[in-house]
């Protein structure tokens, strides 16, 4: 066993591979993630009377759990599981030397077996897991109150990004295609499909904030109830993409307007907002009162345009067979014109701009 510190964590994980035959799962490139999570924790904390009680369901060595007990204040009580007895045995070596066997109650059963256990029991579920997040959400809403938040990941890349289509579609039943933009694609597919499991409890999400990485990732605020999904599934929708020329619209076409080539058809997919600016604000400051180091992502997410889908301009040259210009420069002449233009936290060669199609593609 190797001795790692995290945060405010010590713990102690095997000397072993990232599998899911691991005994007890521990990947550092995460912490990054967990940062993030435990900043968006207590920005939520502050809006609630109440203590918060956490569900963590696939919680590997504990040290999840570990820093939300240690970094969060208002926690009462946290139920850390794993169905791997192994990392149980690990996870309660962990809990017990960091003085938090009051706090921390470590399970050892299915996940989602312990969200049917647990009927409107938690504030807080975090659905972390090897692969896909879907298997879960659905037993999830038992589990969770009236008014609560979410967090899903999600590691299998290729469905969510379009590299596998059937494998999205028979997954997630959503149909996905190559894009230009397909980190924001998979960050889209990975709330849609929360949102239409949820959506069977009657429960509403608004997505607080979403990244992608090697994985993908959305925090979401919950709250049961009918008339927030029927204003939610306003924002699900169709989008015609067209892989010859990357024209994109929610205005459905077989043929693409602007080369004539045929379109390919993504969806269902939520087209609404993927991150909340208060919030996001709130996460930004708190990170930094935390002292911790990574917050650009999160900084250029804060200056986005709130418009669903970038255009990665290296992509577009490419298929325009134009010279290379400055992404400052696109930027800036479509400013001139009067529209909106950003960075994308997605993509470091993406624009999102209110900007029609046509007005980009003649700048490139």
């Amino acid at each position: 066993m190797n001795k790692i510190t995290e945060g405010s964590a010590s713990v102690s994980v095997p000397r072993q591979d990232l599998t899911r035959k691991a005994e007890a799962f521990y990947n550092p490139a995460m912490e990054y993630q967990r940062d993030i999570t435990l900043s968006a924790l207590r920005v939520y904390k502050k809006d609630c009377e109440n203590r918060l009680s956490v569900c963590d369901p696939l919680a590997g060595t504990g040290v999840r759990s570990i820093r939300m007990a240690k970094e969060v204040p208002g926690i009462s009580r946290i139920i850390a599981n794993d169905l791997n007895p192994r990392a149980v045995t690990v996870m309660k070596k962990n809990v017990r030397s960091s003085g938090l066997g009051k706090k921390i109650t470590v399970s050892n059963v299915s996940a989602n077996k312990l969200f049917l256990e647990h009927p409107g029991a938690f504030d807080f579920v975090d659905i972390d897991p090897f692969g896909s997040h879907i298997n879960y959400v659905f037993n999830a809403g038992f589990a969770l109150k009236r008014k609560s938040m979410i967090a899903c990941t999600a590691t299998d890349t290729g469905a969510l990004c379009g590299a596998f289509p059937s494998t999205c579609f028979t997954r997630y039943g959503i149909k996905n295609s190559k894009t230009d933009f397909y980190k924001e694609v998979g960050a889209r597919v990975l709330i849609t499909s929360t949102m239409l499991e949820l959506s069977k409890h009657d429960i509403s999400v608004e997505p607080l904030y979403s990244h992608a990485n090697h994985y993908f990732r959305f925090i979401g605020r919950l709250k049961k109830s009918k008339s927030g999904i029927t204003s939610q599934f306003r924002d699900i929708r169709f989008l015609v993409y067209c892989p010859s020329c990357i024209y994109r619209s929610f205005d459905i076409s077989e043929k693409c307007p602007v080369c004539g080539k045929r379109t390919q058809v993504i969806g269902p997919l939520w087209s609404g907002k993927i991150h909340d600016r208060k919030f996001c604000t709130g996460m930004l400051g708190d990170m930094k009162a935390a002292g911790y180091s990574r917050t650009k992502e999160l900084e250029t997410a804060l200056s986005e345009e709130e418009v669903p889908f970038y255009y990665d301009i290296h992509r577009m040259l490419k298929v325009r067979r134009s010279a290379p210009r400055k992404l400052s420069d696109i930027m800036e002449a479509l400013e001139n014109k009067g529209f909106s233009a950003s960075r994308t936290r997605f993509c470091g060669t993406g624009v999102k701009t209110d900007a029609p199609y046509e007005e980009i593609a003649g700048l490139v």
